[in-house]
């Protein structure tokens, strides 16, 4: 399978995903890349059930925008985007930014995947950039 040029937008069951999902379309437009959409939901939904319409409107915005969504079920969703990650090999990931209780998704997406760029973007659409460290950069 060819690789394409895609920006990858990382979602979870929320109507306000809606907004990550339009601001990595800005992002694709900018790149002339593809929009991307993943979702991981729990194998096991029944503590935190999730409701199919914000699915699915989730998937009609990704639609409506030009992309293409995928919904994979694990109880390890670092590891499951990860994966997805490596395989698709976007130009940039995009994201919402962490609130206080956060289970460190993105640091540890970051530490596992440094050369990654990821885009946070936070409740007002502001954007925050994590870039990748310059490797080849000489010390002095």
């Amino acid at each position: 399978m060819k690789n394409r040029r895609t920006v990858l937008v990382c979602v979870t069951a929320q109507h306000s995903s809606e907004a990550l999902v339009k601001a990595g379309k800005v992002l694709s437009d900018k790149f002339g890349a593809e929009l991307e959409v993943v979702s991981v939901l729990p194998l096991n939904s029944n503590e935190n059930p999730v409701d199919p319409d914000v699915l699915e409107s989730l998937y009609q915005t990704a639609q409506k925008e030009g992309g293409e969504m995928a919904v994979y079920f694990s109880d390890d969703p670092i590891i499951t985007v990860c994966a997805h990650i490596a395989k698709r090999k976007p130009l940039t990931l995009v994201t919402g930014f962490p609130g206080a209780n956060s289970n460190n998704f993105i640091a540890t997406i970051h530490l596992l995947l440094p050369e990654v760029p990821i885009s946070m973007i936070d409740r007002d659409g502001t954007s925050y950039n994590i870039l990748p460290c310059e490797t080849n950069a000489a010390v002095k």
